[in-house]
């Protein structure tokens, strides 16, 4: 209970399991919600490594205000408030114009990369400490560019932005930091197992880090952070 505790929700996919590791490193404990159990025990196995922190994984996912609930309760009665939220959700589409995108690819991807969101932070700022606590959002570069042929990924993105910028906005009188990290490709394990990956590119774990040093920091005087690519 006297270590900082941080939420990553989508800390099993690709970028968010290195964000986990960095956080284990800091000695934080990590709880991890996901629906895949498979997921989790790929988490499990890849930061078994790390001596420091503590990893408790949560089979079920904020897709809907009933499995929200049952793991806001599920916090609260276990840690009563956490420290530091890190919201790593959502997905890549793309292969139609927008025009011709199939209507079930475009629901789907709302709910994955926007009403995924909106549950996590109707969820999970409550839970923050007021005091110090801090809310990272984890965003793309489609964030601020029209990518053709991945309209609704870019539209999420941008409806991303303007939320999270909103809520820092709301909660700019209060104790609780919010801040928006706008990424570009990652080196994350898949990618690198399969031959892609660019030197300027970071790898998730450098992105946890520089949430770490966010954290530390008690500024919120700028919370919209671009690491589109390491500078040469």
């Amino acid at each position: 209970m006297e270590k900082r505790i941080a939420v990553v929700a989508g800390g099993a996919g690709g970028v968010g399991e290195g964000i986990v590791r960095a956080l284990l490193r800091a000695d934080y404990t990590v709880i991890v919600p996901s629906r895949s159990e498979h997921k989790l025990a790929r988490l499990t196995e890849y930061v078994g490594d790390i001596p420091a922190g503590k990893l408790i994984t949560y089979q079920g996912a904020m897709t809907d205000e009933a499995n929200a609930s049952a793991f806001s309760q599920y916090i609260t009665k276990t840690f009563l408030s956490i420290d530091l939220v890190v919201a790593s959700l959502g997905g890549w589409h793309q292969g139609y114009p927008i025009y011709n995108y199939p209507w079930s690819d475009w629901q789907r991807i709302l709910n994955d990369n926007l009403t995924s969101h909106f549950l996590a932070i109707k969820t999970l700022v409550p839970l923050l400490n007021s005091q110090n606590g801090c809310y990272i959002h984890i965003n793309g570069f489609s964030a601020d560019e029209q990518y053709p042929m991945a309209g609704p990924v870019s539209m999420t993105a941008a409806a991303q932005k303007s939320l999270v910028l909103t809520l820092a906005k709301e909660l700019q009188s209060s104790g609780i930091q919010v801040h928006e990290l706008i990424l570009g490709p990652m080196k994350t394990r898949d990618r690198l197992k399969h031959g892609h990956g660019q030197p300027d590119w970071f790898f998730p774990e450098e992105i946890g880090e520089y949430i770490v040093k966010i954290q530390a920091s008690t500024k919120n005087e700028k919370n919209l952070h671009y690491l589109l690519s390491k500078k040469p």
